[in-house]
């Protein structure tokens, strides 16, 4: 198998590539010899480019399951913590309702 790397998503960058965050987070899988991983990473822009930084989470794809069943396990409760209706709206890329005074 070769070496990989494939970008899933980044958390953080608008649609015109700005940074709407300070670090925003890259989603990617990699693989390295035999084995295959997801990278969670921080990265920083410079000279236009945007470059891994030492900050992030990689993790093996038996961990990648655990945490998987860890946070589905716990996704209510996570909303909840998070902001509950709202995050759940989100989710679904619907705008939260607006809150009523009372």
């Amino acid at each position: 198998m070769a070496d990989e790397n494939k970008t899933l998503g980044i958390i953080g960058i608008d649609p015109d590539g700005k940074a709407s965050v300070r670090e925003p987070i890259f989603v990617n899988l990699s693989s390295y010899k035999s084995s295959r991983y997801l990278d969670l990473r921080k990265f920083y822009e410079k000279d236009g480019k945007w470059l891994p930084s030492t900050k992030g989470l990689t993790l093996h794809a038996d961990q990648f399951a655990e945490l998987l069943k860890i946070l589905s396990q716990h996704r209510e409760e996570i909303l909840d913590w998070a902001g509950g209706a709202s995050q759940a709206k989100a989710e679904e890329g619907k705008p939260p309702a607006p809150q009523t005074g009372g």
